[in-house]
């Protein structure tokens, strides 16, 4: 592991966070549009919490929407099996899904399937062509899942699909409510590069300490983490999307940025309650963590 110091900030780096992925359990792992290793980037949504174009409603996304143009080839990322087709999904258009090993990629929103259940596939082997969704929005909605096929086994693509990881996302915290000061409010924001979209946890800590006091060394007085893919393990039902969808669940209030594929960056702002403060204000010292899907992490403390 390799540490970048800034002031009050700390970045941490994985040697192989810094190698592109692409090689699966049984030979290379490609991108379903472009059929290549170095992305179909821009993306129009990323995977987790975020709030929908076309009516701003917040939701949580389970996989990743590329746009293209109705009639697109679609290519299986992988050598695989074809596991699944659905003919007629209520999100709009055809349903593929291909089990790699260890894993399944799942492709929606297709207007014509090319391959049949039980059929053999090559990573780059085009199985379908790219539709709409429900809502008139042409696209491929991408998925991952593992180790199982439910949508509670629902991962980051991007755990799976190579990338140019250019490190961690940016982070900062906010407001420090400290109306209560037994039990503070932190706001922090996350902003993550469109050409990687791969944030995977944040989390808030508390301390009691001295202004410029090493944080490393202490215990914390509490600690709260929202993983996205422990999330959706945890909240995900087979009969409701009612709780993953509740931007406030638990005392994490989550606020996404509205995002498409022409923007720079995505921003989402999460503020944590449940914390524990101290007696006197002045003592209270915040840590906030980052990790994007290749562990790059990045670390804000307040002073």
């Amino acid at each position: 592991m390799k540490f970048l110091w800034l002031r009050g900030t700390s970045i941490l780096v994985s040697a192989s966070a810094l190698v592109l992925a692409g090689c699966g359990a049984d030979g290379p792992v490609v991108w379903p549009i472009s059929g290549a290793t170095d992305g179909d980037f821009p993306l129009s949504s990323t995977f987790g919490p975020r709030v929908r174009t076309d009516d701003d409603v917040y939701d949580f996304h389970r996989g990743i929407d590329m746009a293209v143009p109705e009639g697109t080839d679609i290519s299986s990322i992988a050598a695989g099996r074809v596991s699944e087709i659905q003919e007629n999904t209520s999100a709009g258009g055809m349903l593929v899904k291909i089990d790699h090993g260890g894993y399944f990629s799942t492709y929606v929103h297709c207007s014509e399937v090319d391959v049949d259940v039980g059929d053999s596939v090559d990573a780059g082997e085009v199985i379908a062509q790219s539709g709409k969704a429900s809502n008139g929005f042409a696209h491929l909605h991408f998925e991952i899942r593992k180790p199982g096929d439910n949508k509670a086994d629902c991962v980051h693509p991007l755990d799976v699909l190579p990338y140019a990881d250019k490190g961690a996302p940016t982070l900062e915290i906010g407001k420090v409510d400290m109306t209560n000061p037994l039990e503070p409010k932190v706001t922090i924001t996350v902003r993550i590069p469109a050409g990687e979209l791969d944030l995977r946890r944040v989390s808030v800590a508390t301390f009691e300490a001295d202004a410029g006091k090493i944080l490393e060394d202490l215990v914390p007085l509490s600690q709260r983490d929202y993983d996205i893919e422990a999330w959706n393990r945890t909240y995900t039902s087979s009969e409701s999307d009612v709780v993953i969808d509740d931007p406030n669940n638990e005392g994490i209030l989550v606020r996404p940025q509205k995002y498409n594929n022409t923007m720079p960056s995505y921003e989402i702002d999460f503020t944590f309650t449940g914390l524990v403060g101290t007696v006197t204000s002045g003592l209270l010292r915040v840590r906030a963590v980052a990790e994007d899907a290749r562990g790059n992490v990045i670390s804000v403390e307040s002073q």
